[in-house]
Formats: C-alpha cells, sequence, structure tokens
C-alpha cells in the first residue's frame, strides 16, 4: 500500500508541478504574443496616419487647381462676357 500512496502523491505532484509551469510560461507567452499585437497596432496607426497625411495633402493640392482654374475660367469667361457687351453697345 506504501507504494501505491507514493505512486499516487507522485502524480499528484507532478500534476501540480506541470500545472503550475503551465500557467507561468503561458503568461509569458500571452505577454509575447501582447507585444507582438501592440507592435503590429502601432505600425498600422503610423501607416494610417502617413496615409491621411499624404491623402490630406493630395486633397489640398487638387482643391488649389480646381480653385485656380475655377477663377482662371471666371476671368476667362466675365472677359468674354465684357468684350460682348462692348460689342453689343458699341464701345
Amino acid at each position: 500500500m506504501k507504494k501505491g500512496g507514493s505512486f499516487f502523491l507522485g502524480i499528484i505532484i507532478g500534476t501540480m508541478t506541470g500545472l503550475i509551469l503551465g500557467i507561468m510560461l503561458s503568461q509569458k507567452k500571452e505577454h509575447k504574443i501582447q507585444n507582438i499585437f501592440e507592435k503590429k497596432t502601432e505600425n498600422l496607426k503610423n501607416n494610417i496616419q502617413n496615409m491621411s497625411k499624404k491623402i490630406g495633402k493630395k486633397v489640398q493640392h487638387l482643391k488649389s487647381n480646381i480653385e485656380g482654374n475655377w477663377k482662371k475660367n471666371k476671368i476667362t469667361n466675365n472677359l468674354d462676357k465684357i468684350d460682348q457687351v462692348e460689342d453689343e453697345l458699341g464701345t
């Protein structure tokens, strides 16, 4: 009976030791995985910020081009209208 008792005691101690080691190692793995996710999320955040800055610059550039062309066309159209009115008035 003593052999059987020590065998079961060994199984219980081994199981407890394995459980404790498993918990300790899984926490380290969780930290590693968490660090990897944090780095990837930070990289993604930086990439999105860079893309939004580039898009903002391009939108601003397009806006200024459109405004410039609009003013140029407006002036050209107004000059044409002025010439047309002058022709009608004979001045």
